[in-house]
């Protein structure tokens, strides 16, 4: 019998942003040593439960690359000293107590270690490394107090590639610059001398550059070239032998102690669908300690890392499993051939979200092929025939849970009533796309993009953002939902970019390209074609614009809207604002009716020695505004301005760019924009002396709410604004709108200067925040609350009204009965406010509402390292009843005010004719 674990986190630390892990290792087998933050933070957790035993701040002269060295004595007692070099220096470390025991700066600004190298002794170390790309150093210091011992240093004709492979105690192996020669350093006995070996030598129909593959094998390495892997052995003398050679892709782990004199690592090799896992003794490439063939979903793609560990079997021999890192970004554990579990990490770098609607039940409709095949219904029977007998066993008792969890009412795979069940369509770092189910949260499919993948042409992939790019109606339902997945071929907006269409029911890649331009910005157009598929723009770095998809329809449908069409850009590092617009014309040397030259309309340029951009934010391009009209107390009405063409900009002072406390109050100061983007009007400028940023912003309808730091008051600060239309001023006149001259008809042009007031109120907040956005509902009609990203990982949620400008301290009865509430100088946090509860969402990036059918409700998705959904009503479920409404208790009302009216009825009818009797 088979059973598959399921695995679970025993303890977890998420570190900051800036705070990135640059070296992990394990000491005196109870601590998990890490080091962070470019080589200035290294701390000690405890291995059980998780808690940070100590802490270590590492100062140096200058920024350098990070190195971590560990013992690997087994003794658990014994303080083994942690070096570290960081910051251009140095460090030993105490194990036990975390403190620094000597440090030692290196003369050479440029000098790069490349490997620390203990020797058997204890008493001495090796420092080597370069220095510019051409000379090698060694350094040998005493271990106990640092004292510099000695320093040799040689330079090498053709420089070095900076790839290292550490062969024995005082040999190293290192690519030349051109990739071709292999240098082989020995530094014994403060002497250091060279061996070249050509490749090609080794290497038959060997081109192209070469790679050493990082691993820590003793006389051993491994060269990766355009036809083969090699495993290459190197002799006391210096001298390179071939051991095999491998086609196919290869890691290699590093080495496992399995015995004082035993040493083992393992190989993972792809084999089309399969990967072959060996593990070898590091002195015996012929024998082969394990050797198992493991069969792997496709969508995971390669092989990235491999770890091992062993486990002595009851016969006394050794087994092993192995941890592999996959493309993209799982883990699994692969133990006696079998997959014991696996973990779907790539979703913790989540880059792009957007949904889809699930298929309608409806006969004669032609919808994805999601219901299962006669097959799989047969052995659904069976299963439950099993179940029932209390035959089944433990794997069918999972299918069973799973066949039941899928059929259950809220993870069927149509579309509900309601709108509560759809497709959360993710985009990952790993250029991985997944389908999650809001039901239950269960992966419907996951597609690896092939037109994301490495290759020649491509060197360095990157994901963009997906888009909705085919969202067919129910009149057309012959056709799947489909979205737009963009990528760029390397990082920087001049990189060419990649297109791939996705089916959202089947997850298939229908069709993917690369693009003969870049990709410096994606516009979705509020414009559809006959089959549905949203028109895109694409601007790409020299200012051109393309239109896809590229149909004489779609071109049409453009022209008609050409003159309506602008976009703006920000160039933040300049402090400049600029709009564009569309010019017939396109710059290219071969006429096409796709690409379009642009034009630039005006620009804002701000000084850059008062003025730095730290944030811009605009509305969403599909909100739902309800009603342009307000009623406030006194009866009287207030026109909100809403344009879609209005952008939000927040700007600090230099001095006050950096971290919170970085300048003074007197030398901060944060001042915010609303600009009309298709003129380059400020409709509304503001000035906060003594705040700085960070700045998160929302903008929804006619008002804008952000969070920044006060400096002045040592807190932090929330502002509204909000804006109204004063052009409709007239029509509050009700006798202008009877006999028809009012203007609400009237046309509005963004080329004309609008009459607008703004009114704002500031209030003090009590968290730093991550991210803030506001519910979405289908029509606009329910009350706004912001939804906001604590630092504490938790959403909470805050009514608009809190928000509300016009709170005073003593508001009047009539605004009372309005719902306006008493003013505070700071805003309440509610404890059953959270919409996480109890639960965090450790490291929270982004919060998106999608509204649903139900006008009531909005559906929250919260994503980081952490995944959170939930659904939100923020009006309460006006429209519907609740989950626990008594349909019986209803049915029998219903039924005895029936019969008591026919009761009644009849008594009246006999009182009715005894008085006519009478």
């Amino acid at each position: 019998m088979k059973i598959k674990l399921v695995s679970w986190t025993v303890w977890r630390h998420v570190l900051g942003a800036n705070d990135a892990i640059d070296g992990i290792d394990i000491a005196m087998t109870k601590y998990a040593i890490t080091l962070s933050s470019g080589g200035s933070i290294l701390r000690a957790w405890n291995l059980p439960d998780g808690q940070m035993v100590w802490e270590s701040f590492l100062q140096g002269p200058i920024d350098s690359k990070s190195f971590l060295f560990v013992s690997t004595s087994s003794k658990v007692d014994k303080d083994n000293t942690i070096l570290v070099f960081g910051k251009g220096s140095l460090h030993a470390v105490s194990s036990i107590h975390g403190e620094i025991v000597w440090k030692i700066d290196f003369p050479s600004e440029s000098f790069e270690v490349q490997e620390v190298i203990q020797h058997h002794d204890g008493n001495t170390i090796y420092v080597v490394g370069f220095v510019g790309s051409s000379q090698f150093d060694v350094y040998q210091i005493n271990a106990k107090n640092g004292e510099l011992l000695k320093h040799d240093s040689a330079a090498v004709d053709g420089g070095f590639s900076g790839e290292v492979s550490l062969v024995s105690r005082a040999k190293l192996v290192v690519l030349d610059a051109a990739r071709s020669t292999l240098l082989t350093i020995s530094f014994q006995s403060g002497e250091i001398s060279f061996q070249k070996t050509y490749i090609s030598d080794l290497v038959e129909d060997f081109s192209g550059i070469a790679v050493i593959l990082p691993s820590k094998l003793t006389g051993l390495f491994a060269v990766k070239t355009n036809t083969a892997t090699a495993f290459i052995s190197v002799s006391s003398e210096g001298k390179l032998e071939v051991v095999d050679k491998i086609k196919h892709a290869t890691v290699i782990s590093n080495v496992l102690s399995i015995s004082e004199d035993q040493q083992a690592f393992a190989l993972v090799q792809h084999g089309g669908n399969d990967i072959h896992l060996n593990v070898k003794q590091v002195h015996d490439w012929n024998s082969d300690l394990l050797k198992e063939r493991i069969k792997l979903d496709k969508q995971r793609g390669l092989v990235h890392k491999v770890f091992i560990n062993n486990y002595v079997r009851t016969d006394k021999s050794h087994g092993f499993r192995a941890l592999i890192v996959m493309e993209d970004h799982s883990l699994l554990l692969l133990q006696q051939g079998e997959v014991v579990w696996s973990r779907e990490d790539g979703l913790a770098s989540i880059i792009g979200v957007t949904t889809s609607e699930l298929p309608v039940e409806r006969e004669g409709v032609s919808v994805a092929k999601v219901e299962q095949n006669l097959f799989e219904w047969l052995k659904g029977h069976m299963l439950k025939v099993k179940g029932t007998l209390m035959l089944a066993s433990a794997e069918d008792v999972a299918a069973i849970q799973g066949m039941r969890l899928k059929s259950s009412e809220k993870s069927k795979m149509i579309r509900d009533h309601n709108g509560f069940r759809k497709l959360l369509i993710v985009l990952t770092k790993s250029r991985k796309l997944f389908a999650l189910h809001t039901g239950d949260g269960r992966i419907v499919w996951s597609l690896l993009l092939n037109s994301l993948r490495q290759t020649e042409a491509c060197e360095n992939p990157t994901g963009i953002n997906v888009y909705q790019w085919q969202v067919p109606h129910h009149h057309a339902m012959d056709e799947n939902p489909s979205v737009l997945v963009v990528g760029r071929c390397r990082t920087g907006t001049d990189a060419p970019g990649i297109f791939s269409y996705v089916d959202t029911y089947t997850g298939k890649e229908l069709k993917s390209f690369g693009l003969d331009h870049s990709v410096a910005q994606v516009i979705p157009l509020p414009l559809t074609d006959s089959t549905e598929q949203q028109l895109h723009l694409l601007i790409d770095a020299n200012g051109q614009a393309h239109l896809y998809p590229r149909a004489p329809e779609a071109a049409a449908i453009f022209q008609r809207e050409f003159s309506n069409i602008y976009w703006y850009s920000v160039e933040a590092d300049k402090g400049v604002i600029k709009g564009h617009g569309l010019q017939s014309n396109c710059d290219g040397e071969v006429a096409d009716n796709y690409s379009f030259g642009t034009r630039e309309i005006w620009s804002i340029v701000f000084p850059s020695e008062s003025e730095k951009i730290i944030s811009t934010v605009t509305r969403k391009s599909n909100e739902v505004v309800h009603t342009q009209a307000k009623v406030i107390a006194d009866q009287d009405v207030m026109y909100k301005y809403i344009s879609k063409n209005l952008l939000f900009v927040a700007t600090v002072s230099p001095k006050a760019s950096g971290d919170i406390g970085s300048a003074t109050p007197g030398e901060s100061q944060l001042v915010v924009y609303v600009v009309d983007t298709v003129t380059g009007r400020i409709l509304h400028r503001m000035t906060h002396h003594g705040s700085q940023g960070p700045v998160h912003a929302v903008f929804s309808e006619n008002w804008i709410v952000y969070h920044y730091f006060n400096l002045r008051a040592h807190r932090y600060e929330m502002t509204v604004i909000e804006i109204y239309d004063q052009s409709r001023a007239d029509n509050k006149d009700v006798l202008k709108l009877v006999l028809g001259k009012h203007n609400l008809t009237s046309p509005i042009s963004s080329y004309s200067r609008p009459e607008v007031t703004t009114k704002s109120q500031s209030y003090y907040f009590t968290h730093s925040i991550k991210a803030i956005t506001v519910t979405s509902t289908a029509k606009g009609i329910t009350s706004k609350h912001l939804l906001i990203g604590t630092i504490g990982d938790q959403v909470l949620a805050m009514d608009k009204r809190f928000f509300d400008p016009r709170r005073s301290v003593n508001p009047t009865q009539s605004e009372k009965e309005e719902g306006i509430l008493p003013l505070t100088d700071s805003l309440p946090i509610i404890p059953q406010s959270y919409v996480t509860h109890s639960h965090k969402v450790e490291g929270l990036r982004g919060i998106v509402t999608v509204p649903a059918k139900l006008e009531s409700n909005t559906l929250v998705f919260t994503y980081g390292v952490d995944l959170f959904f939930t659904r939100l009503a923020p009006s309460r479920t006006y429209d519907s009843l609740t989950e626990d409404f008594s349909y019986a208790l209803l049915l029998i009302t219903i039924v005895a005010l029936v019969v008591a009216i026919f009761v009644t009825w009849v008594l009246s009818e006999k009182k009715d004719l005894s008085d006519k009797w009478r």
